[in-house]
């Protein structure tokens, strides 16, 4: 499937289908396609504070307005994400304005594509796929209310990766693997004490080697702000770019 007007639409399918595989199994969330619109259903899982996560999958705002109008939701609160070439859109966003929402947020999909060297040492990094494992990560990492999912483990297309240093867990990151060819990167996060020591780093690279010896081509992940610039040095360059848009708020 593509889209007219971004190129690599194929990176935001990627993105669409890893994050609610991951949703799917570990908190048995639901998606499904209605047209021209995607739906995330989340209920209430403790994902966000929305209970319906809207995507864009046309160009034209009326239409996609239409069908979210036409969607049963019974008044339960929803985001709306559309998708874009260029990191600006402001045309694209000024109708959204006027079909009645109000912006929330701009981000990257970012790509990359394999193969890449390899420079990190990635001696402290493992692979979760115990139960035990898991549950060792989660007595450091669950102290900064981090916490490596046990569900995830029954997923065969989803990785989890740990770090260690001075003798305990100090990150974690998790790889999905369920779009043909890509490697989308779900989570990153090294705790606060032991940032800027190249941890992180070697997190991405292990998933990197993992996509590489399983001949994987992209990888693709939507960036924090904090982890951009590491992303950048790694090669990482934006494919596209989606808008979080919310209904209005009536006066």
């Amino acid at each position: 499937m593509t889209r007219p007007g971004i190129e690599n639409w194929w990176a935001v399918q990627a993105m669409i289908a890893s994050y609610n595989h991951v949703y799917q199994v570990v908190h048995q969330t639901a998606y499904e396609t209605r047209g021209i619109i995607g739906v995330s259903i989340y209920g209430d899982a403790p994902i966000a504070p929305y209970q319906f996560e809207f995507l864009a999958l046309t160009s034209s705002p009326r239409d996609v307005v239409e069908a979210i109008r036409a969607y049963p939701m019974d008044g339960q609160s929803y985001v709306l994400d559309i998708f874009h070439e260029e990191p600006s859109a402001r045309n694209l966003k000024a109708d959204y304005i006027l079909e009645g929402y109000e912006f929330v947020r701009t981000g990257p999909i970012l790509g990359l594509r394999l193969p890449v060297r390899i420079r990190s040492n990635l001696s402290c990094i493992h692979k979760a796929v115990k139960v035990q494992e898991a549950q060792h990560a989660n007595e450091t990492l669950s102290t900064e209310n981090e916490h490596l999912p046990l569900r995830g483990l029954r997923g065969k297309h989803i990785h989890n990766f740990y770090a260690e240093a001075d003798g305990q867990v100090v990150g974690w990151a998790q790889l999905v693997t369920v779009y043909p060819g890509v490697g989308y990167l779900n989570q990153v996060y090294v705790m606060n004490a032991f940032r800027n020591r190249g941890i992180g780093r070697a997190l991405v690279e292990r998933a990197h080697l993992h996509c590489m010896r399983t001949h994987l081509e992209h990888m693709v992940l939507i960036p924090s702000d904090m982890a951009l610039p590491m992303y950048r040095r790694l090669g990482y360059r934006p494919l596209a770019y989606f808008t979080a848009l919310r209904p209005r708020e009536k006066e």
